[in-house]
């Protein structure tokens, strides 16, 4: 069990509550209301086909929050939930609430060690897996976790794709056979109680377990609806892991207390994603720069584009400006969402934003957050368009790193200031950009090199479909240059094009990449993004023979 714990920052209560940013509501609170006004609208529907309205989903999670309190979850437990994007997930959500149990969203790419790592800080008593996604059968990892950590109770398997359970509890079965839980047998949940925990995807770093309470989801999912006037009538679809906090907090928490409909899609393929997005005449969704470019790749040379699509949000990693650019050439708005697993969102650029900082800028403040950027050494505010750290404060900053309180002190001030790690410039109007990680720089001959300003320049030229940039050891300069990149026509781009790409966008010589290094396909985190830390493996000592390279002469 692990609790509500006081959140390390001594903003005090009542000024959240004040401005109507917090309150004693659950998000079980909102999702009964969403019950009474909305019942017989579509809640969630998943690519394989299962549709489920508001009070069919009600009445599926009532029958597991029975058995789960009849198998002895307690409130304050914690239960794993390990499913693709599937509408069952939103199923085993709502009823770990009745039940006050706390979720732990975990994504299906993650294995035995990394598992039984989480369950172990956790102390999880019950597990839900699929029996089957893409080329895993899962059974037999739920087993050898449930041996290696004796918290967990019970595993629970969710079968989608005809493949039954041998030797746990099969989810279909329980929801066939347990009787409703009546509502006057749910557990009461506060909105200062904590209500999920989420791991960081660990690009950079290893992961850290992110508390999060149920006025830390409401208010950033109020702020997110909000801000893009998300209405009654919108449909969300939500490509990105429900296990990541895209998914889980943008594509099933958001349209629970918002009353719309989660369209939720298990895989990233542009032909399947653009086919739902069709089938089910999405009004806004969400996604990685990645899978965002496979969803306007499909739409070329197509008569009919996405006319349903109001509007697309992109976050996760810096947005490349010629993306937006290109999704308007389809008709598409495209907005960056800048934010973390610990306090989202952070800022956004909207429908009310000129075209020039749509396409230039990662947003302003949504609302009930402030932002500011700050010396990353002393702390101290810095003037506007002077680059340093971004750093948040308001209603859904994250109540600390589980189990380790000296991480949380470090990105927490007493204040209640969340130190993002992430570096940025702000304009007069409180726009920002995003230009780096404070650990993501490349030191060239004692020039500190920004690598994500040179991945943006990478990422406009017409030939490189992805880019990502690491430093590889030279004994003269300390560091040099290196593009990582998966090319448009898969042919080689090379150094001596970059530099005519650089130079005629007026870039200092000493930015550009004296090195290419060519792949297929990138490294990629749970949350798909671009794996630094893999990519580093591979590079930072050097190429390894069977990569195609452009070295600068």
């Amino acid at each position: 069990m692990v609790g509500s714990p006081e959140p390390f920052f001594s903003t005090p209560d009542h000024e959240y509550r004040r401005a109507g940013l917090w309150g004693d509501a659950s998000v079980l609170d909102w999702f009964h209301l969403a019950v009474l006004s909305s019942g017989g609208k579509d809640a969630v529907v998943d690519r394989l086909g299962t549709s489920l309205t508001f009070r069919e989903l009600d009445a599926e999670s009532s029958r597991l929050a029975t058995w789960m309190i009849e198998r002895g979850v307690n409130p304050g437990d914690v239960v794993g939930i390990q499913l693709p994007n599937w509408a069952d997930f939103t199923v085993i959500y709502v009823a770990c609430m009745k039940a006050g149990a706390v979720i732990n969203a975990i994504p299906t790419n993650l294995r035995l060690a990394e598992l039984s790592q989480i369950c172990t800080m956790t102390k999880a008593v019950m597990m839900f897996h699929p029996t089957k996604f893409r080329h895993t059968e899962f059974e037999g990892l739920a087993l050898q976790l449930k041996a290696k950590c004796p918290s967990i109770k019970d595993s629970v398997l969710v079968d989608r794709l005809g493949v039954e359970p041998r030797d746990l509890w099969s989810f279909d079965h329980i929801v066939r056979t347990s009787r409703p839980l009546d509502r006057s047998r749910e557990r009461v949940s506060l909105g200062a109680d904590l209500a999920a925990i989420l791991f960081t995807s660990g690009s950079e770093a290893e992961p850290k377990g992110v508390m999060l309470s149920h006025n830390n989801l409401i208010a950033s999912e109020r702020a997110f609806a909000s801000t893009l006037n998300i209405t009654w009538s919108d449909r969300m679809f939500m490509p990105a892991p429900v296990g990541h906090a895209t998914g889980f907090l943008h594509g099933v928490t958001m349209p629970l207390i918002s009353q719309i409909t989660s369209v939720l899609c298990d895989v990233s393929s542009g032909p399947e994603m653009v086919k739902m997005l069709r089938r089910t005449e999405a009004t806004g969704g969400m996604a990685v720069p990645a899978l965002a470019e496979a969803i306007l790749d499909e739409c070329v040379g197509s008569e009919c584009r996405l006319p349903a699509l109001r509007f697309l949000c992109c976050g996760g990693s810096p947005v490349p400006r010629a993306l937006v650019v290109r999704a308007r050439g389809y008709g598409i708005s495209l907005y960056s969402v800048y934010g973390s697993t610990e306090s989202a969102p952070h800022t956004m650029t909207t429908f009310c934003d000129d075209e020039d900082r749509v396409v230039n800028t990662d947003g302003r403040a949504c609302w009930g957050t402030r932002v500011k950027v700050v010396d990353p050494v002393t702390r101290e505010e810095v003037p506007v368009g002077t680059p340093g750290e971004e750093v948040s404060r308001g209603p859904a900053v994250f109540m600390g790193y589980l189990g380790r309180p000296d991480l949380t002190a470090r990105a927490i001030d007493e204040d209640g200031w969340y130190y993002s790690g992430d570096l940025c410039v702000m304009d007069e109007g409180g726009y920002i950009r995003i230009t780096g990680r404070l650990k993501d720089i490349v030191i060239r001959g004692g020039e500190n090199i920004s690598v994500a300003e040179v991945e943006q320049v990478l990422c406009e030229h017409p030939r490189v479909k992805e880019a990502a940039v690491i430093g590889i050891e030279d004994p003269a300069l300390g560091q040099r240059l290196c593009a990582c990149i998966v090319s448009r026509d898969g042919k080689i781009v090379t150094v001596s094009e970059l530099c005519d790409h650089f130079v005629s966008r007026n870039f200092a010589k000493f930015k550009i990449p004296e090195k290419v290094v060519m792949l297929q396909e990138m490294p990629r985190t749970s949350s798909d993004k671009i794996s630094k830390r893999e990519l580093r493996n591979r590079f930072a000592a050097g190429v390894p023979a069977g990569y195609e390279v452009s070295t600068a002469v």
